[in-house]
């Protein structure tokens, strides 16, 4: 081997040397490459969807689910990554918004590469907790096109294609349609269970609605002699005249008259009286009268038919002599 070929080999091997040792420090102080772009999409609004996506993680981490969720579902509509749907599922839990959560963290999981689906481990332990939180209600009405609420939320309109997927516990539920009276009615739904109520609307051309006050609670309401229920009601009848009572243990039995049309409306406000005082009661009276000259006659018919001792006097000494009525004179007049 001559000279200058072992130079110029020892300068090759210094050189890759010195490139492999600068190598490192040099593309950690280069700038981060920008989020590149699906094909098709802007890459101006993949990069303000990361944007939105950390401020929503940074609005979790200060507990503003709310803000978290406004972050999250404007990343999503910039650019649908799957990770998005877990992150506005989890904001939507926090938020007690338990059947949108669930919608969410469901679709996520199906949608979702098993690499993602690998970060979240706990992911069905979750939607199953929220399962049992969550209540299926089946509405079935009689008219079509009723309006159906639940909560003061309107939930969608007769027939209705699924159940319901609502928070377990008490539910007012109203329902409403034009012409009909509105159906009202409480329930309560059960975790991990489901409930079935049948609304039946009445129509306003074949019955009226007669409404019962009272100023007291636990009185019982009669309807044409019908338990009804207690007061406040309401409930519909047939045209017409209707008999309307009450009964409670601490007042008089109060019972009136009421004309109901088709249609209308009539409201019975009820009055309640305390029974007047024992002593104030005609038959008290007349009780004590009998039990009086009872008495009475009683103690005359004792002393007529009672034997008494003869009486042993009061002139001293206490007693008189037989010789008494022999020798003692008379009393002039």
């Amino acid at each position: 081997m001559s000279r200058n070929r072992l130079r110029a080999g020892l300068s090759h091997v210094l050189l890759v040397a010195l490139i492999t040792t600068i190598a490192p420090s040099a593309r950690a102080d280069a700038p981060q490459a920008a989020p590149q772009a699906p094909a098709g999409q802007d890459p101006a609004l993949v990069a303000r969807a990361k944007e939105r996506k950390a401020e929503g993680d940074k609005a979790m981490d200060k507990l503003r689910p709310l803000d978290a969720l406004a972050a999250y579902t404007e990343a999503y509509a910039l650019n649908p990554e799957p990770a998005l749907l877990y992150n506005m599922g989890r904001a939507l839990e926090a938020l007690d918004r338990l059947p949108e959560a669930l919608e969410k963290l469901t679709v996520f999981r199906a949608q979702a590469p098993a690499e993602l689906l690998a970060k979240v481990p706990g992911l069905n332990d979750r939607i199953a907790n929220i399962e049992k939180r969550l209540s299926r209600l089946t509405v079935k009405v009689n008219v079509d096109g009723a309006r159906i609420l639940v909560r003061d939320v309107v939930a969608g309109m007769s027939p209705l294609d699924k159940p319901l997927v609502l928070k377990a516990g008490p539910a007012d539920v109203l329902v409403e349609a034009e012409g009909y009276f509105p159906y009202r009615t409480r329930v309560d739904l059960p975790g991990a269970g489901a409930y079935v109520l049948d609304a039946q609307l009445q129509s306003k051309a074949r019955v009226g609605k007669l409404l019962v006050t009272a100023p007291k609670t636990g009185v019982t309401v009669l309807v044409d002699g019908k338990n009804a229920g207690q007061a406040p009601l309401e409930t519909l009848v047939e045209p017409g005249t209707h008999k309307v009572a009450s009964r409670h243990p601490e007042y008089v039995d109060y019972e009136t008259s009421v004309i109901v049309t088709a249609g209308g409306e009539r409201t019975v406000a009820l009055v309640l009286q305390r029974p007047p005082p024992i002593y104030a009661r005609w038959w008290f009276w007349t009780t004590i009268g009998v039990v009086v000259a009872g008495g009475a006659a009683g103690g005359a018919a004792y002393a007529l038919t009672t034997e008494k001792d003869p009486g042993r006097g009061d002139i001293p000494p206490g007693q008189l002599s037989p010789a008494f009525f022999v020798t003692t004179p008379p009393l002039p007049f």
